[in-house]
């Protein structure tokens, strides 16, 4: 690699690192505030309190967590919490936060407060977070390698980080919230229309992207009509998504991510019927394996790669 791609991937990696910390905080609170979500608030979602941006930053904000909100992962009340370990701006503050989540708790039909849920949250924040940033910032960085300091990295960035929160929370909860799903359709849209304009036959990329987007759903819409108990509406969702990129790189990038998606599947059941850790009725989360099929093939469409 040339020094500039190198300097890119370096940013890439910071940005990921910083990003893997709020795409934390949604992995841990949209699967408990759907539906009825408008976007998911700035909140830890253990204790409550509203996060501040020393909160998300990477690794340095996990501990502050971890000592602010019940330490040592006791499930204390929320207004048990050591008044010396309250967040900058006072106790009062952080009291008014808690009280203030748990009325938005009540709204949504009381589903966070039992044990189970303040358990995953527990989980979610002590150890999913550095899981997801380093997730988060590697992808980034495959993301810099392949594009390079391209109009099209922010996009494929915006895919890394909205793809890990998917991934982490499908495997963990088995759903795609539309808070992700369905707020990627005109963000993809605006960043790669963006970028047309400014890359090489960028019109034609973008319009075979916005074939791709419409084959890749009617596709799992078909599916999804015929056997609904495989593929799921959050799986039709996602995918017009990965179509918009996959076909971007082409009409082969498209047919192979898709492939590579049910491949995966594929070998993970076998893998598990094998290891006698699932039956031929169980269900697996088919997102994280969309996921991982179309990072494959955003890799192998390198130019001069296999799928270029």
């Amino acid at each position: 690699m040339d020094t500039s791609t190198w300097l890119t991937a370096i940013a890439a990696a910071l940005a990921g690192l910083v990003a893997g910390s709020w795409v934390t905080v949604m992995i841990a609170w949209l699967p408990r505030t759907e539906p009825g979500l408008r976007w998911p608030p700035m909140r830890c979602p253990r204790c409550g309190v509203r996060l501040g941006l020393a909160d998300l930053i990477p690794f340095t904000g996990w501990r502050r967590l971890q000592a602010r909100c019940c330490p040592g992962h006791d499930k204390a009340a929320p207004d048990k919490a050591a008044p010396d370990k309250a967040a900058p701006g006072g106790g009062d503050q952080d009291e008014a936060d808690r009280e203030e989540i748990g009325q938005d708790r009540a709204d949504h039909g009381g589903v966070d407060q039992d044990d189970a849920g303040r358990e995953e949250a527990d989980q979610a924040v002590s150890g999913w977070h550095p899981a997801a940033g380093l997730v988060t910032a590697a992808v980034f960085v495959i993301m810099a390698v392949r594009f390079g300091a391209s109009p099209v990295l922010p996009a494929f960035c915006f895919l890394a980080a909205t793809g890990v929160a998917l991934a982490f929370i499908d495997a963990g909860h088995r759903r795609l919230p539309d808070a992700l799903t369905l707020l990627a359709y005109p963000v993809a849209l605006v960043l790669l229309g963006v970028a047309a304009p400014a890359v090489p036959d960028g019109g034609r990329h973008f319009l075979v992207a916005l074939i791709g987007l419409a084959a890749a759903w009617l596709l799992f819409l078909i599916q999804g009509l015929i056997y609904p108990a495989g593929i799921g509406w959050g799986d039709i969702k996602l995918s017009g998504v990965l179509g918009l990129y996959l076909g971007w790189l082409g009409v082969g990038a498209l047919v192979a991510g898709l492939f590579l998606g049910y491949l995966l599947a594929a070998l993970a059941g076998l893998g598990l019927l094998a290891a006698r850790r699932a039956t031929r009725k169980s269900l697996l989360p088919f997102g994280p394996f969309l996921l991982a099929g179309t990072l494959i093939a955003i890799v192998l469409s390198y130019p001069g790669g296999p799928l270029h």
